[in-house]
Formats: structure tokens, C-alpha cells, sequence
């Protein structure tokens, strides 16, 4: 503590440390993929909640998510997952805002396009499946192509945003079209959510 009889110490005074402007993240993108990250990406609550649901209610051990952005859907996966359940989240950047770890259970974040990263997993992997990427038709139908190699016989795939982006809902149709059973279901801003199933 210094009292007022305490003398300053001499000498020249400290300069002031130049701070570093902090480097701006460079956002990843493809042929398919140019818009930059905006708030409207996440998912609805509502959607977060119902995917958390269906997790639990099912009891899904092994759930894959592709387009994770900031991470909300992802928190209510993990949490959902019994125990020895392990959540994998595939997305072109991290802009992850949410902490996993304190959502518990296991969990792994890869950093890549989709299709690549699908193209090197194990067949009949995943129980359940949320995709929520890039949703132009260049894209989500090889990506589809990858996914039904992925995908466990009778697991469960849904696609958000399938009311309102005209790609995403004619790639239900295909899905339908093939024989896979879909029910799209409304969800709080009329984006729509598809769960399809073989």
C-alpha cells in the first residue's frame, strides 16, 4: 500500500504496449456455399427442443448434425444422449458460441464440407441424422447420397428449413419419391422441419 509520503519511483514513465489488432477469421467457403454467417442461422427453440426430444424419446446412441453454426441445436443433442451416446457435428467453420464440454457426453466437431467428410465415416453409423447446412440442390443431393450410406437401417433423418427454401423441399420430394416415409411438420417462423425414414 502506498502512503502519500511514499516517494514514485524515477525514471522514464512505461510506454503504452501497442496493442495487436486481432486477425479476422477468414469464413471457408465452396462452389455451392458463399454467404457469410448471420444470426438468422440458427434454428428455431422450438426445433432445438423437438430434436432433443426425439434423441431421448428414441434413444439414439449415435446422432450426426451437419451445419452446427453457433451451436444450439448441438447443445440439446448432447444432452439428450443416453449414456455412451456420442454426437458428431460436421460444419465448413467453427462459429461455435456454446461450450459442448458443459453440455457433457461424448462429443466430436469436425471442420469440413460435408460431403467430403461424410464420404470417409463408416456405413450404417448414425441412428439420427440432422441436417441443417448448405441447402442449395448442388449440394444436398450428393450430400443426401452420403447420408443414406451413413444412416442405420430405420434411423432417422431431418432436414430444417424444408417450408421455406425451395431446394430443401424438393430434395423431401425426391426422399418421398424413393420410398423413404416424410411427414414435414411446421415449425414458430414457418421454416418447416422433414423427418424422413426408411
Amino acid at each position: 500500500m502506498q502512503t502519500q509520503n511514499a516517494k514514485k519511483k524515477a525514471g522514464r514513465p512505461k510506454k503504452a504496449e501497442a496493442t495487436k489488432p486481432k486477425a479476422e477469421k477468414k469464413i471457408v467457403t465452396t462452389a455451392t456455399f458463399k454467404e457469410e454467417a448471420r444470426h438468422g442461422w440458427n434454428s428455431e427453440p422450438d426445433v432445438c427442443q423437438f430434436i432433443g426430444s426425439l434423441i431421448k424419446m428414441n434413444g439414439y446412441k449415435n446422432v450426426l448434425e451437419i451445419g452446427v453454426f453457433e451451436g444450439e441445436t448441438s447443445v440439446k443433442m448432447i444432452e439428450a444422449l443416453p449414456i455412451g451416446g456420442k454426437y458428431t457435428g460436421i460444419d465448413i467453420n467453427d462459429y461455435r458460441k456454446l461450450d459442448f464440454k458443459k453440455a457433457g457426453k461424448g462429443w466430436n466437431f469436425i471442420i469440413g464440407e460435408s460431403i467430403k467428410v461424410l464420404a470417409n465415416m463408416p456405413e450404417h453409423h448414425f441412428d439420427f441424422i440432422f441436417v441443417d447446412g448448405d441447402h442449395s440442390w448442388d449440394n444436398i443431393l450428393p450430400e443426401f447420397k452420403e447420408i443414406e450410406r451413413v444412416i442405420k437401417p430405420g434411423g432417422v433423418i431431418a432436414y430444417h428449413d424444408t417450408i421455406h427454401i425451395a431446394d430443401v423441399k424438393k430434395l423431401i420430394e425426391y426422399a418421398h419419391h424413393y420410398k423413404y416415409n416424410t411427414v414435414t411438420l411446421n415449425t414458430s417462423e414457418g421454416r418447416g422441419l422433414s423427418l424422413i425414414q426408411r
